[in-house]
């Protein structure tokens, strides 16, 4: 299970006394916490809860990059964490694989609205849900 594989990656990184090594996996015990706690998923949470968790911490942490300064703390913080953490994110599509499947969905919907909801559930978190509804206008 993701969790116990985060928490093993925890210990093993706080045994080291690298700060940065264990920063991630730190981060994403809280995330796992913070969301047990929080009542809205029911217990205990299944993989694809965390790695939904873990999308949303690798996208704030890629937010992050544009605010610092390479040479700050907390860019060299944030990047390290994307690089530790996309490695439990599904392989990731492009935005031509996406535009294949609102083609594909199109020829069922036509409204707009319905067509973005699908596609959203159809990609997971294999794309930026953001994107999304910029490239069905596109369609």
């Amino acid at each position: 299970m993701l969790k116990e594989t985060i928490n093993q990656k925890f210990i093993e990184a706080f045994k080291t006394r690298e700060y940065i090594r264990r920063y991630p996996y730190e981060v994403m015990k809280q995330k796992i916490l913070t969301a047990e706690k929080s009542g809205q998923y029911d217990l205990p949470l299944t993989d694809e809860q965390i790695v939904n968790l873990i999308t949303k911490e690798v996208k704030e942490r890629t937010e992050l990059l544009t605010i610092y300064k390479p040479e700050d703390e907390q860019y060299i913080l944030a990047e390290y964490a994307i690089k530790e953490l996309s490695q439990y994110l599904p392989k990731q599509l492009t935005e031509d694989e996406v535009i294949e499947i609102i083609k594909k969905l199109k020829e069922t919907e036509t409204n707009p609205g319905k067509l973005i909801g699908l596609t959203v559930k159809e990609v997971g978190n294999r794309f930026d849900k953001s994107k999304i509804a910029t490239l069905v206008k596109q369609v």
